[in-house]
């Protein structure tokens, strides 16, 4: 699909108006995602209205007083916000009280079947379709679903733990970075991870021991971090015996100026760039890459191929181990 798309956020109820919608968006040339199989299993379903969601230029919202209290409907337009999606609630029942988070947006009124606000609605769709045409489209045909200029944005979003939560069982985690303090201070979680759900990871920050003063970009804050981050992965006890993952710390000759994280989630591959580690956070750049066909996969494909190169006959400083029985 193309990102022109529109999806239509609705309830199973409200089927039939989430259908008449679309068909007269298709009538003004305008493609829609519906999703009409609700009914499935729970992960097969989010599955699919995640990657239908980073396909979509905007979602519109079917409110209903059924809709508003829908927890899938609620994760569609949440997730799309959280994607810097345009959200164009579309009422169709008079003195409905929107839940926060659409009750501040600019909405549509679609409760008058003679008076519904049509070529609002598409002129809306067809801003959205513009502007996503304009910077995100170009960044998707990269590989690139998201770009973050505030850390505090990226870290928000994607904080060690929802990485965690997310990472699907048994798949490969890489994580190369100048201290790796934030993962460090979830140490716990990694092993959780290692030991339950049988995640190989491999993690690498720069030698503790290197002088200072050779570091590519030196950063009193990552310094200090560099050992207090080793001291805590060390404290991660031994795997059982039956846990089929495992942790490996690397050390790197010097401090590179990115970090990279890559996993695999529902979606599938998910790598997370941040360029500039020496800077000042204002002027870092944060990349969120996703592998959606053959063509984006191969810059993902190419960067974790560079971060493993690091990697390539070097020595574990670090192997947590299973415990005899």
């Amino acid at each position: 699909m193309e990102t022109g798309q529109v999806f239509v956020s609705y309830c199973r109820d409200d089927e039939d108006l989430a259908r008449a919608l679309r068909d007269r968006l298709h009538d003004a040339s305008i493609d829609c995602f519906i999703d009409s199989s609700r009914i499935r299993a729970g992960d097969h379903w989010r599955s699919a209205i995640v990657s239908a969601l980073h396909e979509s230029a905007a979602v519109v919202v079917v409110c209903t007083n059924r809709s508003v209290q829908s927890h899938e409907v609620t994760f569609e337009w949440s997730y799309a916000s959280g994607l810097r999606l345009p959200v164009i609630p579309v009422i169709y029942e008079p003195s409905l009280a929107l839940p926060a988070g659409l009750d501040g947006l600019d909405r549509l009124d679609f409760v008058d079947p003679r008076g519904r606000q049509w070529d609002r609605l598409v002129s809306r769709i067809m801003e959205a379709r513009a502007e996503n045409s304009a910077t995100v489209a170009h960044l998707v045909r990269l590989g690139i679903s998201n770009v973050f200029s505030d850390r505090q944005e990226l870290f928000r979003r994607f904080t060690v733990s929802q990485v965690l939560d997310r990472i699907a069982t048994s798949s490969d985690l890489l994580v190369v970075g100048r201290s790796l303090e934030a993962w460090a201070r979830e140490f716990r979680g990694v092993w959780t991870a290692c030991e339950t759900r049988s995640i190989r990871a491999r993690f690498a920050l720069v030698d503790p021991a290197l002088p200072k003063d050779s570091w590519m970009t030196p950063s009193a804050y990552a310094t200090l971090d560099v050992q207090p981050s080793v001291e805590k992965f060390r404290l991660m006890p031994h795997l059982s015996p039956q846990a089929e993952g495992s942790f490996e710390l690397y050390f790197l000759p010097n401090a590179p100026l990115f970090s990279f994280t890559y996993y695999q989630d529902l979606i599938g591959p998910c790598g997370i760039l941040e360029i500039g580690a020496g800077l000042p956070f204002e002027k870092r750049h944060s990349f969120i890459l996703r592998a959606t066909d053959s063509s984006q996969a191969s810059l993902l494909e190419s960067i974790l191929a560079t971060c493993e190169s690091m990697l390539t006959e070097r020595v574990p400083a670090f192997t947590l181990e299973s415990r005899e029985p």
